[in-house]
């Protein structure tokens, strides 16, 4: 099963994410095969083509990553500590030895994708909460919010007092849990903030309460951190504490999803196929010359004009029939071949998949049936010409070996992988006019004056993922100025 989300990350830049969910597969080496298809229809006054954006070009824009998707598991049932991974985890606590690397590697995993779990719990039932719209059910659920999850904090400090041995203190385990504990405070803050934001506009009176709790659960956080020593954000502007504050925000979040983000690595170009096959058109335009040489040599014999004539000729059809076979032979396989192929590891630096990935501009006539009929629903405007587009097709296509996936986080209920690509979209931005411009118009009073209007471009996003047994289509609208991208909008699916 595929899953796949388009969203606006910062200013510039789209998130693609596909989210893969195969079946656990047990005493088998199977591996299960993706194909994704993006085409993005530019606007002709972009001014983008294949000469001024290559592909070079495109992959410099563009960063992806693969990330294991762990166990979903709900909040209230996290803090019960029957799941897998909270049973795994205090196991590892009881046995760890700082002597077996294997001890450590194992609560080293287990931790982070236990910080991960609460993490994704939280974010959950934060998303629910946006979507109610009665304000008693929505007290309520904050409410519940707060307690679950300032009750699942103090569970997870516990650890360290209940489940560890004397061999804990000093050691790497140690260092860890710590920042493990200073990314949970931070999500916890963090969090409490945004729920703030939900319940700031309620009236009711039993909302005072749940708006005390939200406070005093910061400020008591915001304690326990200067005691631990913990780096502290302060409320200024441009503040320098602030400056550090993120920046090792980002160093803890990199640490504790390392275990999560697979390694990749491009693997070198294999370009037998291609290779072979144009060495099969060198040979059949050398059969051409010489054909020909032979032919007219014993026609016109050795050493003469005409020979001399006949052979130059020859020699150069038979370059441009190569080229010409070249041509042909790369348009036929234009669905099969790929610019790279990026090989996917886990820790031991075995291989669990591989994903190839490819681009190139599209004729507007050489679209199939099935992406002209999506991009030509549903216009915004009756005057639209979609033929005079300019059409990037980025193709990738994973393949991952089901079984290695599993046994490698064996004892672990993960759902799958997640394929996330950043687009940053800066380049075309900069082809942009200026993103304000003037209207003269002529009120009811028949003044005239110059009213500002904002400028936008439309750049429409087919987007195909397939495997062995369905096949979907979605078209998304970016709308975008220089200015940066302003709303990524679905139309349509299939």
């Amino acid at each position: 099963m595929i899953k796949e989300s388009v969203r606006k990350l910062g200013d510039f830049s789209l998130e693609i994410k596909f989210k893969y969910r195969p079946e656990p597969i047990t005493g088998l080496l199977r591996t299960k095969k993706y194909n994704v298809d993006t085409y993005f229809f530019l606007p002709l006054s972009l001014g983008v083509n294949r000469k001024n954006y290559t592909k070079m070009d495109f992959y410099r824009e563009i960063n992806s990553y693969i990330k294991i998707d762990p166990p979903k598991v709900l909040l209230a049932d996290l803090l019960k500590a029957e799941d897998d991974v909270s049973l795994q985890l205090k196991k590892a606590f009881q046995n760890y030895d700082p002597n077996d690397k294997d001890s450590f590697e194992n609560l080293d995993t287990l931790l982070k994708i236990y910080v991960n779990i609460l993490k994704k719990s939280v974010k959950r039932e934060l998303r629910g909460m946006r979507k109610v719209g009665d304000e008693e059910e929505l007290n309520r659920l904050a409410q519940r919010f707060i307690k679950n999850f300032t009750l699942g904090l103090s569970k997870f400090r516990q650890i360290e007092n209940k489940y560890c041995n004397a061999n804990f203190d000093g050691s790497e385990a140690k260092r860890v849990f710590k920042y493990a504990d200073e990314y949970i405070s931070t999500l916890y803050s963090k969090y409490l903030y945004h729920v703030w934001q939900i319940v700031e506009k309620l009236e009711m009176p039993e909302s005072l309460e749940t708006k005390k709790q939200i406070t005093e659960g910061i400020y008591k956080e915001r304690e326990y951190k200067k005691a631990q020593g913990y780096p502290l954000a302060e409320p200024k502007d441009y503040s320098k504490e602030n400056e550090k504050f993120l920046f090792r925000w980002e160093m803890i979040k990199n640490f504790i999803n390392n275990k999560l983000i697979l390694t990749t690595r491009f693997d070198k170009d294999n370009k037998w196929l291609i290779q072979f096959y144009y060495s099969i058109a060198a040979g059949i335009a050398m059969i051409f010359a010489t054909s020909v040489a032979f032919y007219y040599n014993q026609k016109f014999g050795n050493f003469t004009m005409r020979f001399f004539a006949v052979l130059v000729v020859s020699y150069m059809f038979k370059d441009r029939i190569k080229d010409w076979i070249k041509d042909l032979i790369n348009y036929l396989l234009k669905k099969e071949t790929y610019d790279h192929t990026i090989n996917i590891y886990d820790d031991n630096s075995h291989i669990l998949g591989n994903i190839s990935q490819g681009f190139d501009f599209v004729p507007y006539r050489n679209l199939p049936k099935e992406i002209l009929e999506i991009r030509n629903s549903e216009h915004q405007t009756d005057i639209e010409d979609n033929s005079v587009e300019r059409v990037m097709h980025y193709k990738s296509r994973i393949r991952l070996s089901t079984s290695k996936l599993y046994k490698f986080y064996k004892g672990i209920s993960i759902r799958g992988i997640n394929d996330v690509t950043y687009f940053n979209t800066s380049p075309l931005l900069m082809r942009m006019e200026k993103p304000e411009t003037n209207i003269l118009l002529m009120d009811d009073n028949k003044h005239f004056a110059e009213y500002k209007s904002e400028k936008v471009y439309h750049i429409n996003m087919v987007v195909v993922y397939s495997d062995k047994e369905n096949k979907y289509y979605k078209r998304y609208r970016i709308v975008l100025n220089r200015n940066g991208i302003k709303q990524v909008k679905m139309i349509a699916q299939s």
